[in-house]
């Protein structure tokens, strides 16, 4: 890979109960001293249900659609606040190349055009900063504007200017028709884009579309609880894959079938098969009596007429195979998603997400996993857990912490000592406080017991009815 991409900071606005959030990789200092050598990240969210954890994943996923060059999804009405309807998204990127070095911040706005009330949600603007690490001067430049969109126009006269007349019609009409993507980022006018910037040897701005674009589309992993439906469920099992070499498949989700063989083109199928020899490898020495394998593999035509296979994965211990729907959810949930941490493991520029990290894996296990993950893992992993082991595992400043403060709902620890435990320091910080913020919305006992008798309470209403 012949550049390095870092997700430094998130800052949400408007997005489901957050007003205002920022969560912040502590990596971000070392960059501003370009002390970059030794990076490794790992946040892990902690907070009370329903108090913005999952939201900060939703809105990396709406980031990676944007910068990605789609839409904004269908429901994103859902996601606005219903207070100020319009969202806020800001980030903070790190990208070093072999013709710079930058902190890339690019923000975006959401909200429903005034001029066109009724219509969709929209992206109204846009803006990227860039500041550049001069080696010559041995510091960070002036921070300067890339490009600047509003109301679809670009306000930034020194870029307008390098557009001719009829492409920039052409970007215009583009946004017009595709409500909800980004102006810039957006598929069809990246390209345009790229072409008139080359002419206007812009080949720095360029590069950093080009590699948002691509790290968007490979290197943002977000696993949402959404797709783990089907496990519970038992019917199907999506295996989140991640292949680095050059690939038909190169990061996507299959589902597998857990009630009858599954069906996939040659192509795919042949990628397949390694994603599932890397998981067995990995699985094995998490779980050191369980093994996957591939079965009755057999060549066959698709409905399209294309050449494919059919096949079961199932699980192997002590010598006798045992059908995947019979397996805990747990270990199922470690399957799906062990090729993307094995990407990231190994690789720096991806930054992976995955909700309810905890769910379904053993205490123990969950600390193991977390503590090697800091140490050794190239990339970074941005998770959400109930479980409070990674709190054993983790330096306080990886942890954030959610509050009951919608204007300020992420923050880190305040006050902890190095002779700390920082998950008794959390209890503490619950129940007698000490932080910042309020971290839990008090619940009170005899209310949790009188509402749990509320059958008794309306059988005794009803008799004094009668």
């Amino acid at each position: 890979m012949d550049y390095l991409v870092r997700l430094e900071r998130l800052v949400i606005e408007g997005i489901k109960n957050v007003e205002y959030g920022e969560l912040v990789f502590d990596e971000l200092s070392q960059v501003k001293r370009n002390e970059c050598n030794d990076l490794h990240s790992v946040l892990g969210i902690y907070g009370q249900n329903g108090s913005g954890k999952t939201t900060a994943l939703e809105t990396a996923q709406i980031l990676k659609r944007v910068l990605s060059g789609e839409k904004l999804p269908e429901d994103i009405g859902q996601y606005i606040s219903n207070e100020s309807h319009r969202a806020k998204i800001e980030c903070t990127f790190y990208i070093k190349s072999q013709s710079f070095t930058q902190l890339v911040t690019y923000i975006f706005v959401i909200a429903k055009p005034r001029e066109k009330e009724g219509n969709a949600y929209d992206i109204i603007d846009e803006k990227m900063l860039s500041k550049e690490y001069s080696y010559s001067e041995k510091k960070w430049l002036s921070q300067k504007t890339l490009f600047e969109v509003k109301n679809n126009e670009i306000v930034f006269k020194k870029l307008f200017n390098k557009f001719s007349y009829e492409n920039y019609v052409g970007l215009k009409v583009t946004k017009e028709i595709e409500v909800g993507s980004s102006f810039f980022f957006h598929t069809r006018n990246l390209a345009h884009i790229v072409s008139d910037l080359k002419e206007k040897n812009e080949e720095k701005l360029i590069e950093v579309l080009k590699i948002l674009n691509r790290y968007a589309q490979t290197g943002l992993i977000i696993i949402q609880n959404d797709l783990m439906g089907s496990i519970n469920l038992n019917t199907r099992m999506p295996v989140n894959v991640y292949l680095s070499d050059h690939s038909s498949l190169t990061l996507g989700n299959i589902a597998i079938n857990l009630l009858e063989p599954s069906e996939l083109k040659k192509d795919i199928f042949t990628d397949f098969e390694k994603v599932i020899i890397q998981i067995d490898t990995v699985l094995n020495a998490i779980v050191p009596t369980l093994n996957i394998e591939i079965m009755n593999k057999k060549e066959q035509l698709m409905k399209d007429g294309s050449l494919g296979y059919g096949f079961e994965v199932v699980s192997k211990r002590n010598g006798k195979y045992i059908p995947l729907r019979y397996e805990s959810e747990g270990i199922k949930r470690i399957i799906s998603v062990t090729s993307s941490l094995i990407a990231m493991y190994n690789h720096s520029s991806i930054c992976l997400m995955i909700d309810e990290f905890d769910s379904g894996i053993f205490e123990y296990l969950l600390g193991e996993l977390i503590e090697i993950i800091y140490e050794s893992a190239k990339g970074q992993f941005i998770f959400t857990s109930h479980n409070l082991r990674a709190l054993e595992k983790l330096p306080y400043k990886s942890i954030i912490l959610t509050t009951t403060n919608p204007q300020n709902r992420y923050i880190h620890f305040h006050g902890v000592k190095s002779n700390n435990n920082v998950r008794d320091f959390y209890y503490t910080s619950i129940m007698l406080g000490g932080q910042k913020e309020i971290l839990y919305q008090e619940t009170k006992n005899y209310k949790i017991k009188r509402a749990f008798r509320i059958e008794k309470v309306c059988k005794r209403s009803r008799e004094r009815k009668q």
